[in-house]
């Protein structure tokens, strides 16, 4: 039924259950899956250009790192639970794109047959209120199933 899935991560509980969903669909349907994390998402609630001259300061490239390394940090966590599942899946760390758009071009350019994510992932405040939430956007826009794990 589903050939192929992709699931957005945060390091959110919804979204450690998101993938347990997907591990268990991959079993069902031998589904091959997509896991990733944008870095994006994030960083765009934090813009370099307030933090010193010309965004290069030395907090702005520290925050970036700490981002970075933080995406890295969930990826390895999810593909232990994937190893630990006895099952491949295909992690990517995006840097150059909000989550809701890297979803929506996937969806198109890999043919994904079915987008996961969490209900409640971390977003600021403010992100909720002015741009919405990354589930929200995905439901409206995702030319496939959606499937959102509380």
């Amino acid at each position: 039924m589903y050939e192929k899935i992709l699931i957005g991560l945060d390091d959110s509980e919804n979204s450690y259950r998101a993938v347990k969903h997907v591990i268990e669909l991959q079993k069902k349907f031998n589904s091959e899956v997509i896991a990733f994390h944008s870095v994006l998402h994030h960083l765009s609630e934090v813009n370099p250009s307030y933090i010193g001259a010309g965004g290069g300061s030395v907090i702005s490239l520290q925050i970036h790192e700490d981002y970075v390394n933080r995406g890295r940090k969930i990826i390895k966590k999810v593909e232990e639970l994937f190893k630990e599942a006895g099952t491949d899946v295909d992690t990517r760390l995006i840097f150059d794109i909000p989550p809701e758009d890297y979803i929506e071009k996937t969806v198109e350019d890999e043919n994904i047959d079915l987008v996961v994510v969490g209900c409640k992932g971390q977003h600021s405040k403010l992100r909720k209120t002015f741009l919405g939430t990354v589930p929200d956007k995905v439901v409206n826009s995702a030319e496939c199933n959606v499937l959102i794990i509380r």
